[in-house]
């Protein structure tokens, strides 16, 4: 096999959500966050009069709200159903071939893109603050 193949095969990109691309674009995390809550966290922040912090809205999207039936789910954008599954993940990067398989199971849209395809989106986002990081396996 060619030097540059083995390289290519080698790298799968991993994303995850960038909380300093929010900051630094003038963006709010905890507004962007906010409608992927549960009815029940949603109307408990509610009554909290102050903004949660990112990792605390983070850590209660995975510990509570996405193990709700339908937080992932067929209707949602392919950008929306990714940014859910990486709070799902408590914002660990996925590979890409990790979120492949996972947007496979849980949407049948998923299934018609390619890897290329996907990783272009998500290195073109400009919503979701979207962060792209390189590991050899």
């Amino acid at each position: 096999m060619a030097e540059s193949d083995k390289n290519s095969k080698s790298e799968d990109p991993s994303y995850f959500i960038d909380l300093d691309w929010f900051q630094e674009n003038g963006r709010s995390f905890a507004a962007i966050t906010r409608h992927c809550l549960c009815s029940a966290c949603q109307k408990r922040l509610a009554s909290e009069s102050s903004d949660m912090e990112a990792t605390s809205l983070i850590a209660n999207i995975k510990d509570c709200c996405s193990k709700v039936p339908g937080f992932i789910n067929i209707r949602l954008p392919l950008l929306e159903k990714i940014f859910r599954l990486i709070l799902s993940r408590e914002n660990k990067p996925l590979a890409l071939t990790e979120l492949v398989t996972e947007l496979t199971s849980c949407s049948d849209t998923a299934a018609l893109l390619s890897s290329q395809t996907l990783k272009s989106l998500l290195d073109n986002d400009r919503y979701y603050g979207f962060s792209r990081r390189s590991r050899a396996k």
